[in-house]
């Protein structure tokens, strides 16, 4: 009896998380009319594919260039993240030195601290630096996360110190240990790295909203929010370019979804 209530409340969690990501999968088929439509079809009645080539009928909005700003912004940051909370993670767990523990509370205490708070500072320095309107304005602010580091610390923990003074027996170096022998092995800690930061930087809207003031450096979350028509709002077109947005998304969780989850529970994540 307890398993058939776990099922059903499984089930239904699934559905309420599925049912808006469905409906607007469904609801960019359908014309205007029967997206406003109330009551409300779940289903198109004449399905038509108009809103995903009405997409490349606005002169205004460049869409194909806001999905590489998005993708160039997402791989850099992804790959300086991946760099610098993989060494960093690696240092706390494997290197003991004085106030190792008290560094590592106050990196991880900032993830307590909201990003709004530090926009405006944040703002100022990026200009000061003369990266406003820029690829690394956008990218630099978004290449180390608290929780990056605290994820990498934490597998790296798991690692049996045998295995690296053995390597250093054998005369080692310690980057050849860190690069050849823990890297490796923190492989799928590095895979749930990628698709937590990748979904943080793709749908990241309120940064590049203040730091991009040129159309061609928009992203895609940026370019949905301020897309419009000149006297309505096209919804079909609005809910198709929403879900080409998920698209990259879905594909990096569907080739690294195994590695994924195996990463989290290693690395002890709940």
């Amino acid at each position: 009896m307890i398993n058939i209530f776990k099922y059903i409340l499984l089930v239904t969690l699934t559905v309420m998380f599925l049912f808006p990501f469905f409906w607007m999968v469904v609801s960019s088929f359908k014309p205007t009319a029967e997206v406003l439509a109330i009551p409300v079809n779940i289903l198109p009645k004449n399905w038509q594919i108009d809103a995903y080539t009405n997409l490349l009928n606005y002169s205004e909005y460049d869409f194909s260039r806001y999905f590489f700003n998005s993708i160039i912004v997402t791989f850099f940051a992804v790959l300086l993240a991946v760099a610098l909370c993989t060494t960093a993670g690696y240092g706390f767990a494997k290197y003991k030195f004085k106030y190792n523990n008290v560094i590592f509370i106050i990196v991880l205490s900032t993830i307590m601290i909201p990003f709004q708070a530090i926009v405006v500072p944040l703002f100022i320095l990026m200009k000061n630096l003369g990266l406003q309107d820029s690829y690394l304005g956008l990218i630099i602010p978004e290449s180390l996360t608290a929780f990056g580091v605290f994820l990498m610390r934490q597998f790296f923990y798991s690692i049996p110190d045998e295995i690296i003074e053995s390597a250093r027996i054998d005369g080692a170096s310690e980057f050849r240990i860190f690069w050849n022998i823990s890297v490796p092995m923190a492989k799928t800690a590095i895979f749930a790295l990628i698709i937590f930061h990748s979904q943080w930087v793709w749908n990241l809207l309120l940064w590049p909203l203040i730091i991009i003031s040129s159309p061609e450096m928009r992203t895609i979350p940026q370019a949905i929010a301020l897309f419009s028509g000149v006297y309505f709002t096209p919804y079909p077109e609005q809910l198709a370019i929403s879900v080409l947005a998920c698209l990259p998304l879905l594909v990096i969780f569907v080739f690294l979804s195994k590695n994924f989850t195996k990463g989290i529970t290693l690395t002890g994540l709940k």
